[in-house]
């Protein structure tokens, strides 16, 4: 968006619904106007008027929303400057990627550097014959996004190749997707890595495993036993000394809360006895001869 304050309701709000244009603060547009965008005021329940000078946004009414050319904006430098500067937030990005609550994809790329030209565009058979593995160090985080659909992650890859090679998104400004890239697939919670081989994709793993998902998950996970790619398994429930606790500094707790505590710990004391005596080895039972009456009975 040329203006992160605004939102393109903001113009249908205005009565605007054809959607090519997008919504600007009166400070934004008259920044962009002076890079020699074009810029228009919403105006007449709907109608866009073209501005031409400053004396022209004074005159407008409170509250005008302004406007900018979808197109002219998303091949403005600027655009493509706010694009670039998406690959200065490495960390910040993935971690969002990894911490979003819907489904989603991220695309990763070699990274331009001499050092790696050994393993760009290769596939992953010549990596293993030159003894290289495929490492999140080596890459880029290019591009993410929100995905829709329910269809298998191998699937979600081949459609996603299609549309980076045919279909660009506007704010899309690397090269088209190639052997060596990465998909990451984020569905009901669950990350898979696929990998751009020579034919079709290769599912990896480890990719993101030691790195940043176990950061974002130990950033945000409340339980530190439950790191496993799947980020906030619900909060850990108190335990009997944390309430006691509670209490002593004169802090209000919940009876039902310090019931289900006792109650919850009991079980854990009766669960953990019953593992131990499964856990003893068995005593062999001594034989003995049999009555001499059992003879008669059989």
């Amino acid at each position: 968006m040329p203006d992160p304050a605004m939102r393109e309701d903001d113009l249908k709000n205005c009565g605007y619904q054809d959607g090519d244009l997008l919504p600007l603060s009166k400070e934004r547009a008259l920044e962009l106007f002076e890079q020699d965008l074009t810029v228009y005021a919403v105006v007449d329940r709907g109608g866009a008027e073209m501005l031409f000078d400053r004396e022209e946004f004074e005159s407008q009414l409170p509250g005008t929303v302004f406007a900018l050319s979808r197109e002219e904006w998303e091949e403005s430098p600027a655009f493509d400057a706010l694009v670039q500067d998406r690959l200065n937030r490495q960390q910040k990005r993935e971690q969002a990627f990894l911490s979003h609550e819907g489904d989603c994809f991220a695309i990763y790329q070699v990274k331009d550097d001499d050092s790696l030209r050994e393993i760009r565009f290769e596939g992953l058979d010549w990596l293993q014959s030159i003894g290289r593995e495929v490492e999140r160090e080596n890459y880029n985080l290019i591009y993410t996004a929100p995905l829709s659909g329910k269809d298998t992650p191998e699937v979600v890859a081949e459609q996603l190749f299609y549309r980076f090679n045919n279909e660009h998104p506007r704010d899309y400004h690397s090269p088209s997707m190639s052997v060596s890239d990465i998909v990451a697939i984020r569905q009901d919670g669950a990350l898979s890595c696929h990998y751009c081989d020579s034919f079709g994709f290769q599912q990896i793993t480890g990719f993101l495993d030691g790195n940043p998902l176990k950061n974002a998950e130990m950033s945000m996970e409340d339980d530190y036993g439950m790191i496993d790619g799947i980020i906030n398994n619900g909060p850990k429930e108190p335990t009997v000394a944390q309430l006691e606790q509670q209490a002593r500094s004169g802090q209000p707790i919940s009876l039902m809360d310090l019931a289900a505590a006792v109650h919850r710990e009991d079980g854990d004391k009766r669960k953990s006895v019953v593992e131990q005596l499964h856990q003893q080895p068995k005593q062999e039972s001594k034989k003995t001869a049999p009555k001499k009456s059992a003879e008669r009975e059989l």
